[in-house]
């Protein structure tokens, strides 16, 4: 019998990066294509998810852009902010 993880435990270790998100800011934590476009994931410092598209607003900002590798939010004071995913 061979000494090999399970396929999930592999995928599980290969997925967890330690400190990868400040978790008391706003994060990207996701971006996807949509069949309604472009989509990210955001999560809030308070830990709450929430799935965004251009034009759409949540936790305080609108969504300006959303691109390969990061999102452009504005906030009520029309600042403009650019999140990017974290890094492996």
């Amino acid at each position: 019998m061979s000494d090999q993880k399970p396929a999930a435990a592999i995928a599980a270790a290969n997925a967890t990066v330690p400190d990868a998100l400040a978790l008391n800011t706003l994060a990207v934590i996701g971006l996807m294509n949509t069949s309604n476009g472009a989509a990210a994931l955001l999560r809030s410092s308070r830990g709450e998810i929430a799935r965004v598209g251009v034009g759409e607003e949540a936790f305080g900002v609108q969504v300006t852009a959303i691109g390969d590798d990061q999102i452009l939010l504005t906030n009520r004071w029309g600042r403009t902010e650019a999140l990017q995913l974290p890094r492996s």
